[in-house]
């Protein structure tokens, strides 16, 4: 079964951008994501079944949210996952609607998904054990016109997060 999950997925400029900060950060015994796997999470699906793909696909279709302007502009570390992420320090309010939508059509499509308040980040390492190192973000400004439907997929060289299916934000 395939590994799911929707996301807002950088365009190229702002993919570049992202790289830029993570490479000038020095954190000792961390793993950079790869560049190319670097997304925001709306809602984790994990395996899904094949009919349940495509009811997720034909509801998502029907996801009405105005595109919106997202600042990536803090760097945290969060202790318990051991995870650094690219935070937007206010984010618009068509942000968590989005999110919230996703969530409700996949439990409607029979998706039982963890039930914890949305917090928008992207990674930019794992197993980061020391502390972050005292540096200014560079605001990353993102306009979002899209989300996506990811599949997780693993190969002899790691994970790859394909875009299984995206759609455009549409004005409600």
């Amino acid at each position: 079964m395939p590994r799911l999950f929707f996301a807002l997925w950088p365009d190229a400029q702002v993919r570049t951008q992202i790289q830029s900060f993570a490479s000038s950060l020095s954190l000792v015994n961390a793993r950079l994501l790869p560049e190319h796997n670097r997304h925001v999470t709306l809602a984790f699906l994990g395996n899904v079944e094949p009919a349940t793909t495509t009811a997720l696909i034909d509801a998502a279709g029907e996801i009405r949210t105005q595109p919106f302007s997202l600042i990536l502009d803090s760097l945290v570390c969060w202790k318990k996952p051991k995870i650094a992420c690219l935070t937007p320090s206010a984010y618009p309010e068509p942000l968590p609607a989005l999110a919230a939508q996703l969530h409700a059509l996949s439990v409607r499509c029979g998706v039982r998904l963890e039930e914890r308040a949305y917090r928008p980040h992207l990674t930019l390492a794992r197993k980061v054990t020391a502390d972050l190192p005292d540096i200014s973000v560079q605001s990353i400004s993102w306009n979002i016109k899209e989300f996506c439907l990811i599949e997780s997929v693993a190969d002899e060289s790691g994970v790859k997060y394909q875009v299984k299916v995206s759609w455009p934000l549409k004005i409600m």
